[in-house]
């Protein structure tokens, strides 16, 4: 059998390498809807999960992304939904919340505790649905509040 002195050095420096691999654990929770556009579409939006933030872009006519913001909500952000151009509601699985932006003002205006583990959110009808993980499978929240 024919070996390739490569190989011995390889496997030497993954047997040293691979006790570091076991010692790295990401207890970030996944993402459900992490990236979007306001409705008129002058805007991109991503969570930032590891920095609580949400991060604003601005889009140029041309499609190029320029950083308007980055703005503190609850920890573990891990879904979004422009409600209008205006307010963004953030859902954070970890802190049990939503942040709900204002774009304008750069600034989280206002924070929703909901049950445990929220993981997104959508709107109909005046009212905001909000999936949760453990006590039940949806929550209501009135948009009028």
């Amino acid at each position: 059998m024919r070996t390739l002195p490569g190989t011995a050095i390889l496997i030497v420096i993954f047997a040293f390498w691979a006790p570091s691999f076991a010692d790295y654990a990401n207890f970030e929770s996944a993402h459900v809807h992490p990236i979007g556009l306001t409705p008129s579409g002058t805007r991109l939006l991503a969570v930032n999960t590891p920095d609580a933030l949400l991060e604003v872009f601005a889009i140029s006519a041309d499609g190029s992304l320029t950083p308007a913001a980055a703005i503190p909500v609850g920890m573990e952000p891990v879904s979004l939904r422009a409600l209008d151009d205006r307010y963004v509601w953030v859902v954070n699985h970890l802190s049990d919340l939503i942040s709900v932006v204002d774009l304008q003002l750069r600034t989280t205006i206002r924070t929703i505790r909901t049950g445990d583990e929220p993981a997104d959110v959508v709107f109909a009808q005046g009212k905001a649905f909000v999936a949760i993980s453990q006590e039940g499978p949806v929550e209501v929240f009135s948009l009028a509040d």
